[in-house]
């Protein structure tokens, strides 16, 4: 069996870094699932009683410590039975030292690169809500939020893809070259 089909294939890297619609585009060029870690943590806050429309809307109510509980959670469910899928993490989930942990044991992590100017330019499109971490601006903080996270997702990376100027199929077919 081809390397890649035999474990979860994570994509790490900023908010805005293009997870979601890169991991769609090299989910259906591996054949397998797709699964967005934000998606399985608004399941996961529903059944607590804490409904939203975005992870954006319940990280905002919610609070980032709360809802880094909903995150690491969901994670854990997803990577536990060992399945073979394509997985868009959030940008924050590095940060646990639990999560980093799950994600070394059962994934092949790929951080999706992309220029703070860049991922600044994709947040101000994109119409998903995207409050602060920090107490500022959500695109403000950025710098701060890169330079924090920059070391997990390097190490965490065994395969680094720049983003810039790439539509995400070059990028997707890029990792899928890259994946032994």
């Amino acid at each position: 069996m081809h390397a890649s089909r035999q474990r979860t294939i994570a994509l790490v890297g900023m908010r805005c870094a293009g997870k979601s619609v890169v991991g769609r585009e090299l989910a259906q060029l591996l054949g397998l699932p797709f699964l967005d870690l934000d998606e399985l943590l608004l399941e996961d806050a529903r059944h607590a009683g804490e409904p939203a429309e975005h992870a954006g809307e319940l990280l905002a109510r919610v609070g980032e410590l709360r809802f880094r509980g909903f995150e690491s959670s969901a994670l854990r469910r997803v990577l536990e039975p060992c399945q073979a899928l394509v997985l868009a993490t959030g940008g924050g989930t590095l940060e646990s030292a639990a999560n980093r942990g799950w994600l070394q044991r059962a994934a092949r992590c790929v951080w999706l690169r992309a220029e703070l100017a860049t991922l600044e330019r994709r947040m101000l499109q994109d119409k998903s809500p995207r409050p602060a971490l920090l107490g500022g601006h959500a695109t403000a903080e950025l710098q701060e939020l890169l330079a924090r996270r920059c070391q997990d997702y390097a190490s965490l990376g065994e395969i680094q893809v720049e983003t810039e100027d790439k539509t995400p199929q070059e990028v997707a077919r890029e990792i899928h070259g890259r994946l032994d």
